[in-house]
C-alpha cells in the first residue's frame, strides 16, 4: 500500500502472521524498498508479533512496527467503540501483558483441571510451545 501525503510517500505492509512472529527479512525488505522508492518512511503491520532483531533493526530508522494488539487499540480509537475480542483471549494494555520468556501476547485463560479448575490466569498465546503463566486480577 501507497499512502502519499503533503509531499510525503509511506509505504505499508500488512502481514496476517498469528503463529510466527514477523522477522527482520520483512523489515530488511522494506527498509530496501523503501530507500528505492525515495519514500518518507515505512510501515509494517502485523496482527501477530515482531521478533526483538525486526525491533532492534527498525530502531532510529523511519520504520513504524505495528502489532496485532496495537492495531486493535488504533481501530477501537477510531470506532469509538469497544472492539469485539474472542470470549478466551483479551488484548494487553500494557508491556506487562508481554511474555517474559518468548516475548508473545499473553491471553485470559479458564483452568480446566487440578486444583485451580475454574480460576482464570494469563497465559502465553503461543502454548504449547510456551507455557508461560501469570496470576490474573481483575
Amino acid at each position: 500500500m501507497v499512502l502519499k501525503k503533503t509531499g510525503n510517500l509511506f509505504l505499508v505492509q500488512c502481514k496476517q502472521w498469528k503463529k510466527q512472529k514477523v522477522d527482520v527479512r520483512v523489515v530488511r525488505e522494506m527498509y530496501g524498498v523503501m530507500t528505492a522508492e525515495h519514500a518518507t518512511g515505512v510501515i509494517i503491520i502485523t496482527s501477530g508479533l515482531f521478533t526483538q532483531e525486526a525491533r532492534t533493526f527498525a530502531e532510529n530508522k523511519p520504520i513504524d512496527l505495528v502489532e496485532g494488539h496495537q492495531l486493535a487499540d488504533l481501530i477501537r480509537g477510531a470506532q469509538g467503540k469497544p472492539f469485539p475480542v474472542a470470549a478466551e483471549t483479551t488484548m494487553p494494555q500494557e508491556s506487562e501483558m508481554i511474555c517474559q520468556n518468548c516475548g508473545a501476547k499473553l491471553v485470559v485463560r479458564t483452568a480446566r483441571r487440578g486444583k485451580n479448575a475454574g480460576n482464570k490466569f494469563w497465559g502465553c498465546s503461543s502454548f504449547p510451545k510456551c507455557t508461560f503463566t501469570k496470576a490474573y486480577t481483575e
